[in-house]
């Protein structure tokens, strides 16, 4: 039950006045309150409105957009619209690495970006761990990770599943 990058990355995270969550996998793990495999990689999510801001907390980091399954620079106040919706972020002095999932609003409302007649109020998105960090919600998480489920998003959605409330499971 370490969760010591979840930890990491709510510390850097915790000025930035935006909202944000741990998402994917780990967001699976916080929400059952352990870990429950091991994880290769980090992602936050933030809404789509908030990259630019994102961008200037983290400053020092290099960001780059992913475009058709490749990694390009993203450019200085470049907006970045929809069919993008994934960067990697590397600290160059500390090496350490997150992934960013961009989510769409429209006013109050958290759209999927695949189907935006799916939504839901932005308040209900993301829920919260003892100590503070904040995640995705798991039926989220799971919808994301439906189009191409690898075997880890079938273990994601096993471990979850009896940790999900009748209303999260519809």
């Amino acid at each position: 039950m370490s969760f010591e990058q979840c930890r990491k990355i709510n510390k850097l995270m915790e000025k930035f006045h935006c909202k944000w969550f741990i998402a994917g996998g780990w967001a699976i793990d916080l929400h059952i309150g352990k870990e429950s495999r091991i994880h290769t990689d980090i992602e936050i999510a933030i809404f789509r409105k908030d990259q630019l801001k994102l961008k200037e907390y983290l400053h020092d980091w290099e960001f780059k957009k992913i475009i058709s399954g490749e990694l390009y620079p993203w450019n200085n106040n470049e907006y970045l619209n929809l069919p993008i919706h994934e960067l990697h972020a590397e600290n160059k002095e500390s090496q350490e690495k997150i992934e960013v999932l961009l989510n769409e609003t429209n006013g109050d409302t958290w759209r999927f970006r695949r189907d935006t007649s799916i939504s839901a109020p932005i308040k209900t998105v993301c829920n919260y761990t003892s100590e503070g960090i904040p995640y995705l919600i798991p039926e989220i998480v799971l919808l994301y990770k439906v189009k191409n489920t690898r075997e880890k998003d079938y273990e994601d959605f096993m471990t979850v599943r009896e940790h999900l409330t009748p209303q999260q499971r519809r």
